[in-house]
């Protein structure tokens, strides 16, 4: 019996974040603008159904979000008045450009190569509640951002390596399982929110 394909709203290929794909996808937020209250608001729910209930401060978020389109005075002043254009956050301040993971390319598809490479830094790790599997901790996480900055020398800038700081161990407090040595991404669940544009089963199960 083939299983019922899920069903999803489209995202837009100038949306390169997958936390944000994922919440487009489950319909939680539009593919086009959203006040950026309501980004704010919706990124911080989803994030407190992780493993916990992680805390992600709906300041900061609406600090971010206002400046996802553009810094300037015009792009700034949209922002306010008519919120986040998600689909059109390719190219914006917050894009590294390809300087990164390189998981997802700019026609909105997946490099397997990529996802083979992260495979390459994760270790097996062990969750309280299950078998061992293939994971990412912050020092995997670590060396994995320093790896994409070096690979990416002499077409990078110094601030896409802060801007990782704000990708994967943010991603580790969100979606982290507890592990018997510490908290760790589970390699499986990342790949199902890059190439399924979904969240683990028991983050979805609590989100609102």
């Amino acid at each position: 019996m083939v299983k019922k394909l899920e069903m999803q709203q489209p995202v837009s290929v100038n949306n390169p974040c997958p936390f944000l794909r994922a919440l487009v996808a489950s319909g939680k937020l539009a593919d086009a603008r959203e006040p950026l209250a309501k980004v704010a608001a919706v990124v911080a729910a989803a994030a407190s159904a992780g493993d916990g209930q992680p805390v992600l401060p709906r300041a900061a978020i609406y600090a971010i979000a206002s400046v996802g389109n553009g810094l300037g005075p015009g792009a700034l002043l949209e922002a306010q008045l008519h919120g986040l254009q998600l689909n059109a956050l390719r190219g914006g301040p917050l894009d590294k450009k390809g300087v990164g993971s390189g998981i997802l390319d700019t026609h909105g598809g997946i490099d397997a190569s990529e996802l083979a490479r992260l495979a390459e830094f994760a270790t097996e790790h062990l969750p309280h509640d299950g078998a061992a599997e293939p994971g990412l901790d912050l020092a995997a996480l670590t060396t994995y951002m320093d790896a994409n900055f070096e690979r990416a020398a002499g077409r990078s800038r110094y601030i896409d390596r802060t801007l990782m700081v704000g990708e994967w161990p943010v991603l580790l407090k969100v979606m982290g399982r507890e592990g018997r040595a510490g908290r760790y991404l589970s390699l499986q669940e990342v790949t199902d929110l890059f190439v399924r544009r979904r969240f683990p089963a028991r983050m979805t199960q609590r989100m609102p």
